[in-house]
């Protein structure tokens, strides 16, 4: 397994909207999506995982409403890629 250097590894600067955990729920209440998440009802949109607060990453403005995001790394990362390309269409 090879190691890659730092020097040699792309750095790329990635615009978020950011949030506290506290504000989570209230943002969940205004979005409507509070007692799914609450109940685990919820899907993480990207990998199918499901989503509680304990484990909410993101929100994602889609065209077909709101999609909920876990807090795996990848997961936020590939939803920050499909919301610049949704931002940018």
């Amino acid at each position: 397994m090879s190691i890659p250097r730092l020097k040699e590894m792309r750095k790329e600067k990635i615009p978020l909207t950011a949030f506290y955990d506290e504000d989570m729920e209230a943002i969940a209440k205004k979005l409507k999506l509070y007692d799914d998440i609450r109940f685990g009802k919820m899907k993480c949109f990207i990998c199918g995982a499901k989503v509680t607060f304990e484990n909410l990453g993101a929100f994602l403005k889609t065209g077909d409403g709101v999609k909920v995001v876990c807090d795996n790394s990848e997961c936020i990362f590939k939803a920050i890629r499909i919301a610049e390309e949704l931002k940018s269409k």
